[in-house]
């Protein structure tokens, strides 16, 4: 009973500090974080000790690909600069295998007795270290459960029949490949398995070959874990996860053949390599686990323009991430400020093309639109985004004064923008539950495309007209349908309709000023 409760014990605080040092570390990989990674992602080198930096913090491959997933849905990351980071994260999740292949007890009492104290006395800068003193916390459970484990597990393995099993499974060691994937499908971390598999190696529950090959079937298991977590993706975000995919099965059937030969053939081929690194069978195994994360990044890279060709044949961009992604901007694009002012100015003019866009889905006999509106209303958000933080760059830098002041009004133009956009795509939404407001969606619908053409004089005045106060009309608009509709949606519907006018209005004032 004392060995199960050990085993069960040390099992239990490995979970809780795996999980505790996952949770804590991601914390710190937030929105600052991943706008350093998507600046380090600009070479190859950097977008490896971006990987290495992001694979270090999640401890999870997995967590990885979906952050650069959101990284590229934000506009932060191109696919071509997210392979990298890919590759190279998993070996940067080697780094906590290699630690607890040593005897760490006495360490995990020291960690937990600081962390105990930091906590109790309130020394960890009022919350602003906490997420790293939990994630502290959690290394020293990780360590101790360990611990727990090897000791139940060496009591465990004297037992005859224990023993006996064990020298059975021995014969059956090719069984370890899929024990290895089905485990880590079910714990969606090839390092937390390969942690288990050194552990229950080091007590005599598993051979060396054993727990080679549970490590080899962790790592393939870790590729169809993040592929079975991303069937909701599409499109370019899709690519990650397949290259992800890839990347895992590359290495692991490299590794695979050459064990197998060792095993079939007798061939001396890893075990003498390792073994001339250290003596330690548990430093070897987790050696041979960052071995075949290395190789999977070194092999892969000669070839990532390939798969990259291969990724956007097999999954296409979407048409949202078509219509989210910046036409005409570029970073080399900032070295030049007065050039980058006209690529805004084009990017700005193409948001106000697509705003008559929102109201199609909801128009009679209108021409099918490439999205519902909520989706084209996202991705127009998206490519504001990108702008914003294209302008913020620029006005970063020493600029003239004329270029300043350009720059400046590019800002508050992509600020009036935004809530033209917004204020249309209110309306378009209230359009379906009150059909009798359908002629001011077809009077707005005529008033944005108006707008998006209107680049001379004469087209200016012609808008400056169509847009002078309207409160009269919509009073009557209000009255003559209060009692046919309900009065938060006829207000709603109304006011972001004279809202979208006042803004166009705004815009086409302010373009007036500034001829181009």
């Amino acid at each position: 009973m004392e060995i199960l409760a050990t085993l069960l014990g040390g099992l239990g605080l490995f979970f809780i500090g795996i999980k505790a040092i996952g949770q804590n570390l991601q914390s710190l990989a937030g929105p600052r974080m991943r706008r350093a990674v998507a600046g380090l992602t600009r070479g190859p080198l950097s977008g490896a000790a971006a990987g290495l930096l992001l694979g270090m913090l999640t401890q999870s491959t997995n967590a990885v690909t979906f952050i650069a997933a959101t990284m590229h849905a934000s506009g932060l990351v191109t696919t071509q600069r997210a392979l990298p980071v890919l590759a190279w994260a998993s070996l940067g999740t080697a780094g906590l295998v290699l630690l607890a292949s040593f005897d760490l007890r006495l360490a995990a009492l020291l960690i937990l007795g600081v962390a105990g104290c930091v906590a109790y006395f309130n020394l960890d800068g009022g919350g602003r270290w906490r997420a790293g003193l939990q994630a502290l916390v959690g290394l020293g459970m990780l360590f101790l459960g360990l611990g727990l484990l090897k000791s139940g597990a060496s009591s465990l393995s004297q037992w005859p029949l224990v023993a006996e099993l064990v020298a059975f499974a021995a014969s059956l060691e090719a069984a370890g490949f899929a024990l290895g994937i089905v485990v880590t499908l079910v714990a969606q971390s090839s390092s937390t398995v390969s942690i288990l598999a050194i552990t229950l190696h080091e007590a005599g529950l598993l051979s060396f070959g054993q727990a080679m090959m549970l490590i080899l079937g962790a790592s393939a298991g870790s590729g169809l874990a993040t592929y079975a977590l991303a069937a909701g993706l599409r499109g370019t975000q899709r690519q990650l996860v397949l290259y992800q995919l890839w990347l895992r099965l590359l290495g692991t059937a490299l590794f695979l053949a050459l064990h197998m030969a060792e095993l079939l053939l007798g061939i001396a081929l890893l075990q003498p390599w390792l073994a001339a690194f250290s003596a330690d069978p548990g430093i070897q195994l987790a050696l041979f686990f960052a071995l075949v994360q290395l190789a999977s990044a070194v092999l892969a890279a000669p070839f990532n323009a390939i798969a990259l060709r291969l990724l956007l044949w097999r999954v296409p961009e979407s048409a949202s991430e078509s219509l989210a992604r910046p036409q005409y901007l570029f970073d080399r694009a900032l070295d030049d400020a007065d050039s980058a002012l006209v690529l805004v100015q084009r990017e700005q003019d193409r948001l106000a093309e697509r705003l008559a866009w929102l109201l199609d889905p909801v128009r009679d006999a209108a021409p099918p639109p490439p999205l519902p509106t909520q989706a084209l209303s996202q991705a127009g958000a998206r490519v504001e985004a990108v702008v914003d933080e294209f302008l913020l760059q620029l006005l970063a830098k020493a600029l003239g004064r004329e270029t300043l002041t350009e720059a400046v009004r590019l800002q508050a133009r992509l600020r009036l923008l935004r809530d033209l956009r917004l204020a249309v795509t209110e309306l378009a939404e209230a359009a379906p539950q009150a059909p009798a407001i359908m002629p001011l969606v077809e009077a707005l619908h005529l008033l944005l495309e108006q707008f998006s053409t209107a680049t001379d004089s004469e087209g200016r005045a012609t808008l400056l007209a169509l847009t002078e106060d309207r409160g009269a009309m919509m009073r009557r608009l209000r009255a003559t349908h209060a009692d046919a509709l309900a009065p938060d949606l006829l207000h709603r519907a109304t006011a972001a309709f004279e809202r979208a006018v006042w803004l166009q209005r705004s815009l086409v004032m302010q373009d007036a000023e500034t001829p181009r």
